[in-house]
């Protein structure tokens, strides 16, 4: 047989590399090294070598298993609500032109976050002003005509003095012309268009030297500190939410942030077609990543159970159609690398990420964490028990104290 034969063979025989190194060490004890010759040189020289790292890799006593693990929790356990909706504004003002003219400044753009009071847009405000002036006079004029009706109206008793005062100021049209004037005023007044309060210019309606008419929209201000979503929520959930419960919300758009807030209302009406309820939920919106109409979805904490020993539901795996936990059992204080401990558990309740271990009530021994062990929740799915591991996420946990197996399995 040619070499290149013998090369092939050695490469399948690399698959098998577990069994190769037990057959030679069986070799081995009989005295010599019981290995086979080719009879060629180059396929004999290849065939040492995979003959030595087999042997080593199948002997080695120094391999720890790259896997994962979390603290086991004993703490309240949350059985949580999930629900979804759209986000909307804490507050929102659309803003019209209560008067007509010509806009001669849009100092601000879509987007801008803006001060309460802070201008939007300016209309022409010269024939107000000359409105204004007109409504004075005309003020002035019957101001005069009064004074000129109770001009020695001094000598008179004060009860025929005051009424006699307040028909000359009727019929001097005094109250009329005031009236006018504040009229002049405010319209003077709206011509300069403010935001109502702190928030961002949306649907910006104008530009400068474009023309509006009364009631014509400006723009919208959004107060985006904190966002409201409207979130659906089972009937049979509902009884689990009150108002002040903690929530999560995360959105589509912004993975990976999570945004915290609280119930603020609790809808009790059921929707009698989707069987469910509005519950609005309120979020701190800082840096006004959430902006209104994103979907989000919402976690709502629910039934809240105090003492309860509780793992993420990754930990659990099926050994013996039984639920299994590997438990690390640190080769030191404080090491990353220890045994995995395979101990069958018996669970409780759950929610979305996490179970709870709960003794058998059938009184068979299981594992009862007391807390703060380290169990595997990555890598660990083809483990056997006793197998050597090094947690990679190890300075991304707390530290644990040593925890030691209470040897069930």
């Amino acid at each position: 047989m040619k070499a290149r034969h013998w090369v092939t063979l050695i490469v399948l025989l690399v698959a098998g590399a577990a069994v190769v190194g037990i057959f030679m060490r069986l070799n081995s004890e009989d005295g010599d090294d019981g290995f086979l010759s080719f009879g060629d040189a180059a396929a004999d020289s290849v065939a040492a070598e995979v003959r030595g790292t087999a042997s080593a890799e199948a002997f080695a006593t120094d391999i720890w298993l790259p896997v994962e693990g979390a603290v086991i929790q004993r703490d309240t356990f949350v059985l949580w609500v999930t629900a979804s909706g759209r986000a909307a504004s804490l507050r929102s003002a659309p803003l019209h032109s209560e008067v007509q003219g010509p806009v001669t400044a849009v100092p601000v753009q879509e987007g801008d976050q803006v001060r309460a009071g802070q201008l939007l847009a300016r209309i022409d405000p010269s024939l107000y002003e000359i409105r204004v002036q007109g409504a004075q006079a005309a003020v002035d004029r019957a101001r005069a005509d009064f004074e000129d009706r109770v001009l020695f109206d001094e000598q008179l008793a004060d009860s025929a003095r005051l009424a006699r005062a307040e028909q000359a100021r009727i019929r001097a049209g005094l109250p009329q012309q005031e009236a006018s004037l504040a009229e002049a005023r405010y319209e003077l007044e709206k011509t300069r268009i403010v935001a109502p309060f702190a928030g961002r210019v949306a649907n910006l309606g104008v530009a400068q030297g474009s023309r509006v008419g009364a009631g014509d929209s400006i723009a919208t201000i959004m107060d985006l500190s904190q966002i409201d979503i409207d979130a659906g929520v089972l009937h049979s959930e509902l009884p689990l939410i009150e108002v002040g419960r903690q929530v999560t919300a995360t959105f589509p758009a912004l993975r990976g942030e999570v945004f915290f807030g609280e119930v603020v209302s609790v809808n009790p009406i059921v929707d009698p077609e989707t069987q469910m309820a509005r519950v609005t939920v309120r979020l701190s919106n800082p840096e006004a990543r959430i902006v209104p109409g994103m979907p989000g979805n919402v976690r709502i904490a629910g039934r809240q159970l105090p003492d309860r020993t509780f793992v993420p539901k990754d930990a659990v795996v099926e050994r013996n159609r039984r639920q299994v936990v590997f438990v690390l059992e640190p080769s030191g204080p404080g090491a990353e690398t220890g045994r995995a401990q395979w101990e069958y558990v018996t669970l409780g309740l759950e929610n979305d990420t996490q179970v709870e271990i709960i003794p058998n009530p059938d009184g068979e021994d299981t594992f009862v964490p007391e807390g703060g062990e380290v169990v595997l929740v990555d890598g660990h799915a083809t483990l056997t028990h006793d197998a050597q591991v090094r947690i990679e996420n190890y300075a991304t946990l707390v530290t644990p104290p040593a925890a030691a197996s209470d040897g069930s399995r």
